[in-house]
């Protein structure tokens, strides 16, 4: 793997993160009925995630990035996740976002 190529791994890597602990921190937030500022930012890191994907058809950037300078695969998802999760990762954090929004939603007009 070329410097370059870690670099990217390595931002990538560090984005995946932050983004999944977004999205857990704002569901557990909502679920605890404890909707503060952190949830906020955490809510706007989500949000310009599903942004940038839906610009790239879907597709992180990094991904195509790491793949240009030459990764036979440029998604970090494999280094964390099994598999078969991996796989279906959009599909999971899709359906406990929209739930999270949902959550979040609820909590805010009751």
């Amino acid at each position: 793997m070329s410097k370059i190529v870690f670099y990217i791994k390595l931002v990538h890597s560090f984005l995946f993160l932050l983004i999944g602990i977004s999205t857990v921190c704002v569901l557990v937030t909502a679920v605890l009925d404890q909707v503060n500022a952190l949830t906020w930012w955490a809510f706007g890191v989500a949000i310009v995630e599903l942004l940038v994907l839906l610009l790239n058809n879907w597709r992180c950037p990094l991904t195509d990035l790491a793949e240009q300078h030459g990764a036979e695969v440029g998604s970090v998802a494999d280094l964390f996740l099994p598999e078969w999760l991996s796989d279906r990762l959009f599909g999971v954090f899709g359906i406990v976002f929209v739930a999270t929004c949902l959550l979040l939603a609820w909590r805010l007009l009751v």
